[in-house]
C-alpha cells in the first residue's frame, strides 16, 4: 500500500523514506542548471579561464601547473554543486526511515555566500600567482632564446655576456663559462676558419679552467667537454693554422701560430722551417737587412750560413754603391765571401779618398793602412797624406811633427821642405841643450847647409869636425858611409879647433839606427885647439841604417857635436 503524498504548510510536498522506494525520483534538468552548478554555459566559461591559464604557462612551471590543475579541479567541483553529501542523495542513496523536501516545479534555490565568494576569490588568485611566476621567469625565457639567438647569428660575445646574466638558469652557466665558445669554435673548424677556431678553443678553455679553479668543475656540458679538451683542440687549430698560412706563404703569420701550439707535432721544427722560408723570400726582394735578422736566429739550420754570408755580401755591395763606405765594409769583411777583401778594400780606399778631400789626413792615412796591397799598395796616396799632414803642422809651428811627417814621404822628393822645417825648428829653439836642435844642426852642417854651420858656431864656439873609416891611424880617408864588417871595427874620428886658449871636459854616446843608446863614453884628457879623438864601434851585428855620435861638454852639459853617419 502506498501511503499519500503529504504536503506541508508551504506547499512543499513530503516523501517518507517508504514511498521514496516505489517513486522513482526524476532530475529537474532546468532546476539544476538554474541552481549554476551544472548550466552548460557555466561549465564551459570556467573551464575556459582554467584552459587560457593552462596555455599561458604552456607547461613551463610544471610545479605551478600542478597547483593550478588541483585549484581549478576544486572549482569546478564547487560550481557544479557536487557536494558528496548532496550527490550520494541525487543518486538515491538516502537512508531509510528519512524524510527528504522536494521543492515545487520552477521554485528556486539560493547560492550560499560562501559559495559565491569562492568563486570570485580563488580565479583572483590563480591569476595573481601565474602573474608573479610569469614576471619571474618569462624575462628569463626570452634572455635565454635572445642569447641562443646571438649564437646563430654569430655573435658569440654579446651571446656569453646574457648567459652569464642567466646565471644557473636551465645551462646557462655551462655556456657563459666556456661551452658557448667551444661550440662556436666547432663550426669555425668545421669552415676551415683554423685560425679563428684556435683562439674561440683558447677562450673556452681558459674559462672553464676559470670555473674548475672557482669550484664549479662538476658542471660539465653535455658532451663532457673540460678545460684540457680544449686547450688540446686550441693547440690542433693552431697547428692547422699555421700550416695553412706557411702553403700560403704568410711566413709571419704562420710563425706565430706554430709557437701558439706550442709542443704540438712538430711545431717547433715548423716555427724554424717557416723562419728559413721568410728570409728567403726577403733575400729575394732584396731585404737583406730582414733576412740577415732573422737567418742569425736560426744559424745551425741548413745552409743558413752560406746565405747569411752571401746576404752580408749582397747589403755589402748596396752600401758600396750608395757611398756608405764604413757600413760596407763592415758588411764585406762579416761575409767572408767571395772576393770580399777585393771588395772590402774597395770601401776603404774610397773612404780615404773622402778623407784627403775633406783635409781629413789622418784618417785618409788609416784608411790607406787598411787597403790590402793586393788591391791598391797606395804609396803615392800615403805620400799624399804625409805632406798633407807636414804643412798643417808646418802652419800651426809644430815644425818637428812637421819635419817627422815630411820624413815619411817615400816617392815625392821633399828634401828642401824638410830643411825649411828644420831651420825653423832651430830658429825657435836656439839653444845647445836642446838635443833635438843640435841633431838637426848636426844634419844640416854635414849636409853642407851654410845657415845651419852658422848656428852652430854660434852656440858652441869650437869648430869640431867628424868623418868616420875602419882605421885608428888613418886621418885622411874620411867619409860618413862605413860598411859593417864581421870582426872588423868602426872608428869615428872628431878634431877640435878653437881661436882662444880654452879648454873643455867632454863625454859622449851612440844611438844606432835602431833607437838604441850606447854606455857612456869617457875621454881623459880635456880638448884644446887642434886635439883629436876617436871612438870605436865593434862591426858585428851593428844595426844598418843612420847612426849617431853626441858630444857634451862636461862643464856646461850642453851638447856640442852630433855627427851623423850611416852603416851599410
Amino acid at each position: 500500500m502506498i501511503n499519500p503524498v503529504q504536503e506541508d504548510e508551504e506547499g512543499t510536498t513530503v516523501l517518507t523514506s517508504s514511498q521514496m522506494g516505489h517513486a522513482d525520483v526524476q532530475e529537474d534538468t532546468g532546476a539544476q542548471n538554474q541552481n549554476g552548478g551544472n548550466k552548460p554555459e557555466n561549465q564551459n566559461q570556467t573551464n575556459g579561464q582554467i584552459s587560457g591559464v593552462q596555455n599561458q604557462m604552456n607547461g613551463q612551471m610544471p610545479g605551478v601547473q600542478n597547483q593550478m590543475n588541483g585549484q581549478a579541479l576544486g572549482v569546478q567541483k564547487q560550481t557544479n554543486g557536487q557536494n558528496p553529501g548532496v550527490q550520494k542523495q541525487a543518486n538515491g542513496q538516502i537512508p531509510d526511515n528519512q524524510d527528504i523536501m522536494i521543492r515545487k516545479k520552477g521554485e528556486k534555490k539560493g547560492m550560499s555566500k560562501g559559495a559565491k565568494a569562492a568563486l570570485i576569490i580563488i580565479p583572483i588568485l590563480v591569476v595573481a600567482a601565474i602573474a608573479v611566476l610569469a614576471v619571474i621567469y618569462v624575462p628569463k625565457f626570452r634572455k635565454y632564446n635572445e642569447a641562443e639567438d646571438l649564437m646563430t647569428q654569430g655573435k658569440v660575445e654579446e651571446a656569453v655576456t646574457i648567459y652569464k646574466d642567466l646565471g644557473d638558469f636551465k645551462d646557462s652557466y655551462i655556456k657563459g663559462n666556456g661551452a658557448a665558445y667551444y661550440r662556436y669554435a666547432v663550426e669555425l673548424e668545421k669552415d676551415g676558419r683554423n685560425l679563428e677556431a684556435a683562439e674561440y678553443y683558447k677562450k673556452s678553455a681558459n674559462s672553464m679552467k676559470a670555473a674548475e679553479d672557482y669550484g664549479r668543475s662538476g658542471d660539465k656540458n653535455s658532451d663532457e667537454i673540460d678545460s684540457s679538451d680544449a686547450f688540446d683542440k686550441a693547440d690542433q687549430c693552431y697547428y692547422n693554422a699555421g700550416m695553412d698560412q706557411m702553403n700560403a706563404a704568410s711566413y709571419d703569420s704562420a710563425i706565430e701560430a706554430f709557437k701558439n701550439a706550442g709542443t704540438y707535432k712538430d711545431s717547433s721544427d715548423k716555427v724554424i722551417e717557416c723562419t728559413y722560408k721568410k728570409a728567403q723570400a726577403l733575400i729575394g726582394s732584396k731585404d737583406y737587412d730582414g733576412a740577415i735578422e732573422i737567418l742569425s736566429t736560426i744559424e745551425d739550420y741548413s745552409d743558413v750560413k752560406n746565405l747569411l754570408a752571401q746576404c752580408y755580401y749582397n747589403k755589402g755591395s748596396e752600401l758600396l754603391k750608395a757611398g756608405k763606405y764604413d757600413e760596407a765594409y763592415d758588411m764585406y769583411t762579416k761575409s767572408e765571401y767571395d772576393d770580399y777583401k777585393k771588395k772590402a778594400s774597395e770601401c776603404i780606399y774610397q773612404k780615404a779618398g773622402e778623407y784627403y778631400k775633406e783635409k781629413d789626413y789622418k784618417n785618409a792615412l788609416k784608411s790607406y793602412e787598411k787597403v790590402d796591397s793586393s788591391y791598391k799598395k797606395c804609396i803615392e796616396e800615403k805620400d799624399k797624406c804625409y805632406i798633407g799632414l807636414a804643412s798643417q803642422e808646418y802652419k800651426n809651428k809644430n815644425y818637428k811633427s812637421s819635419v817627422e811627417f815630411y820624413e815619411k814621404v817615400q816617392k815625392t822628393d821633399v828634401s828642401e821642405k824638410i830643411v825649411k822645417a828644420k831651420l825653423a825648428y832651430i830658429g825657435a829653439n836656439k839653444n845647445a841643450s836642446n838635443e833635438t836642435t843640435m841633431t838637426y844642426i848636426g844634419q844640416l852642417r854635414y849636409a853642407g847647409n851654410e845657415k845651419a854651420q852658422k848656428v852652430f858656431l854660434e852656440l858652441v864656439k869650437w869648430n869640431i869636425e867628424s868623418f868616420v873609416n875602419s882605421s885608428e891611424k888613418d886621418m885622411e880617408k874620411k867619409s860618413n858611409t862605413i860598411t859593417a864588417k864581421a870582426g872588423s871595427d868602426i872608428y869615428i874620428h872628431t878634431s877640435f879647433s878653437f881661436s882662444g886658449d880654452d879648454s873643455m871636459k867632454i863625454s859622449g854616446y851612440v844611438v844606432y839606427s835602431d833607437g838604441n843608446k850606447s854606455d857612456s863614453i869617457s875621454f881623459s884628457d880635456n880638448v884644446v885647439d887642434g886635439w883629436s879623438s876617436w871612438v870605436k864601434i865593434n862591426g858585428d851585428g851593428i844595426p844598418k841604417g843612420v847612426t849617431y855620435l853626441y858630444l857634451v861638454n862636461d862643464n856646461t852639459d850642453k851638447i856640442i857635436e852630433v855627427y851623423p853617419f850611416t852603416v851599410k
